[in-house]
């Protein structure tokens, strides 16, 4: 993709906003239980993370993303032994955002540890809040991080917030 095709207007916002909402909608959650893990990306295409894209949006966005989280955990089947649901919500790209369902304990434990030399996250004070930010009302903690993402020809940082279940 081009710069200028970063940079251009994102028309029909309102109309592939409503498309995208349908498209959560169907998510259907735990169909793969004997995995370590479940995610699910968000179904759209680039034009929810073009900065020309209303922030109106965006939020609307990050607002069903997480009452998606929440409708996920209140449907959780009772049999399973370990299940932890958890939303991320990746800014300012909140196209790279996912709902991941944990299945296995360790690998949920593995998770939060992000030391590496290509990946780091630190932790984001309690004080700030992204959904008290955007104004969105979730019975859900709230974790943040900044990601450092760093490779031989490549650095990024972004934040990610985490709405969902802790242990």
């Amino acid at each position: 993709m081009s710069i200028y095709m970063i940079r251009s207007k994102s028309r029909g916002q309102r109309r592939k906003f409503k498309t995208l909402s349908g498209w959560i909608d169907k998510i259907e959650p735990f169909k793969d239980t004997n995995k370590e893990f479940e995610h699910f990306h968000v179904p759209c295409g680039p034009w929810l993370a073009k900065p020309k894209t209303s922030a109106k949006i965006k939020t609307q966005f990050c607002k069903i993303w997480i009452e998606k989280t929440e409708e996920f955990i209140a449907k959780k089947p009772k049999e399973l032994s370990f299940c932890k649901v958890v939303a991320v919500i990746t800014y300012p790209d909140v196209r790279n955002s996912q709902i991941i369902i944990f299945y296995d304990e360790e690998y949920y434990k593995s998770f939060w540890d992000r030391k590496g030399p290509y990946q780091i996250w630190t932790p984001i004070k309690k004080k700030h809040s992204f959904a008290e930010e955007r104004g969105i009302l979730t019975r859900l903690p709230e974790i943040g991080y900044i990601e450092e993402l760093d490779d031989e020809d490549y650095h990024t940082k972004s934040y990610l917030w985490f709405y969902g279940e802790w242990l």
